[in-house]
């Protein structure tokens, strides 16, 4: 039989069913294409129905297909219902074309079990999905990197979509939350209920954004403070809000930060107020001490002239001048421990050199001193009465709890980095977590670097000796000038 035999031979009525079908096909028991209307010949891309008769239905489908699409043949002549499918079809150009097909069986007494075959094009909307799955894919993707909860909320019923992340970011499992807002309103702090309903009423308002902070509590009973950022959705333009989609963005990290930095600046104040007050001070008593005790070694040495003649007098005088002399010197010394006068005067360099020496004789320990660079630049103060108070620490440690017999003391500049390290070859000790072991004082050590941006090392072993090497960039020198 020619194909347009079998086009005259089919049932006129099914000829009809078929042209009013979209993109229909009418196919034999042996799946021969017997008809095809012209949708169903653009969308297989050929200029003409005729070009489609007489070859099988399996040439039209992609041959990934082949399999479905004979088992879902057979599951309909045998009597089955056979929902529709979406496949793919291969046009004469070799594109391939997105489809919904669906089948129905028609039978008469005096001929074979026919197929109407119609499908609908369904490129864009399979395109449109893929788009929006991947877009959806993205998006997921940023919420988990920024790691923030998402939310969804329907305002007609009152059922939250509220994602993985949300939950566990309060310590719950996936099935611990109910989909509703009654559980947002449930961790709630109570005290913020009354802002909540504020932002609400006003996205209904017409207010574009929702935004607000919040503390909700977390499984274990402890309140954890959130950003709520939310975009309220409408079915038309100036209609009712109908949902608000949004974020819970964890603050904890942020207020602990904010913490640091607000007793880092503290800490700052405090310390750089003290060496500002240490400074006035110093200067005072060697103002003020140093006129009045050069005014009694005068009148002293006077009183000493006049005794000459008085042998019962004399002793007492040279006793009164050694008292003068040593109060002098433990004036001197005090003014020194302050504040030396030779760091704001003339600098770092100098006056670690004076301190370093003046230490090995007042405790008995050779000092090896190393002094590489900055002879000519003076670091911000700052910089110099920290790493000069750290020095002062750290051979302090060494006197009173290391029984060393040689320390290093080396100040040097070595490119963008300034260092300080003291190094001992006393007893060492055993750092605990805190940082202060034996009352060292660690602690504080390293607060003062950080102040300066600088980072504090201290490297000990029992019975291996101590080192303590601060590293500070230059870079961070500008923010402590």
């Amino acid at each position: 039989m020619t194909p347009s035999d079998g086009v005259l031979d089919a049932n006129e009525r099914y000829r009809r069913l078929v042209e009013r079908s979209p993109d229909g096909i009418l196919v034999s028991r042996d799946s021969t294409i017997l008809f095809a209307n012209r949708s169903a010949a653009r969308l297989a891309g050929v200029a003409e129905p005729a070009d489609l008769l007489g070859s099988s239905l399996f040439d039209l489908f992609h041959s990934s297909s082949h399999g479905e699409l004979r088992d879902s043949v057979a599951r309909l002549r045998a009597g089955d219902a056979v929902p529709p499918i979406e496949d793919r079809i291969r046009r004469r150009d070799g594109a391939l074309t997105n489809v919904l097909a669906s089948a129905m069986l028609l039978e008469d007494e005096d001929d074979p079990p026919l197929l109407v075959l119609t499908m609908r094009d369904i490129t864009r909307r399979t395109t449109a999905e893929a788009a929006l799955r991947e877009s959806e894919e993205r998006l997921r993707l940023a919420f988990d990197g920024a790691q923030e909860g998402v939310w969804d909320w329907n305002l007609e019923t009152g059922a939250v979509v509220y994602s993985p992340r949300w939950k566990q970011m309060l310590g719950y499992e996936e099935d611990e939350i109910e989909p509703h807002v009654r559980e947002w309103e449930r961790l709630l702090h109570p005290d913020d209920m009354a802002t909540a309903q504020r932002l609400n009423e006003s996205v209904q308002r017409g207010a574009p954004t929702y935004e607000g902070e919040f503390r909700l509590r977390h499984k274990d009973g402890r309140y954890i403070h959130v950003l709520s950022r939310g975009f309220p959705v409408r079915r038309e333009p100036g209609g009712p809000v109908v949902r608000i989609v949004g974020t819970h963005f964890d603050l904890t990290e942020r207020q602990r930060r904010e913490a640091e930095r607000a007793r880092t600046e503290l800490l700052a104040r405090l310390v750089f107020a003290q060496e500002d007050e240490r400074r006035r001070i110093a200067r005072e008593m060697h103002d003020q001490f140093g006129e009045q005790l050069t005014s009694l070694s005068r009148e002293i040495a006077s009183l000493h002239h006049a005794s000459a003649t008085s042998p019962d007098v004399a002793p007492h005088v040279r006793r009164l001048e050694a008292i003068s002399q040593q109060l002098d010197r433990d004036v001197d010394h005090l003014v020194w421990q302050l504040r030396p006068t030779a760091l704001d005067d003339l600098g770092l360099r100098a006056a670690l050199t004076t301190y370093v020496q003046d230490w090995s004789t007042r405790v008995s320990i050779p000092v090896e001193l190393h002094l590489s660079g900055l002879l000519d630049q003076r670091l911000p103060r700052d910089a110099e009465t920290t790493l000069y108070r750290i020095a002062q620490e750290a051979l302090t440690n060494v006197a009173r709890h290391s029984r060393a017999s040689r320390v290093a003391v080396m100040l040097e500049q070595q490119g963008d980095v300034v260092l300080l390290t003291v190094e001992d070859n006393g007893v060492g000790f055993e750092p605990d977590e805190s940082g202060t072991a034996n009352g060292f004082g660690l602690l504080g050590m390293h607060e003062r670097a950080a102040l300066v941006g600088a980072t504090l090392q201290i490297e000990a072993t029992h019975g291996g000796g101590t080192t303590v090497l601060l590293r500070l960039p230059t870079a961070n020198l500008s923010d402590h000038a």
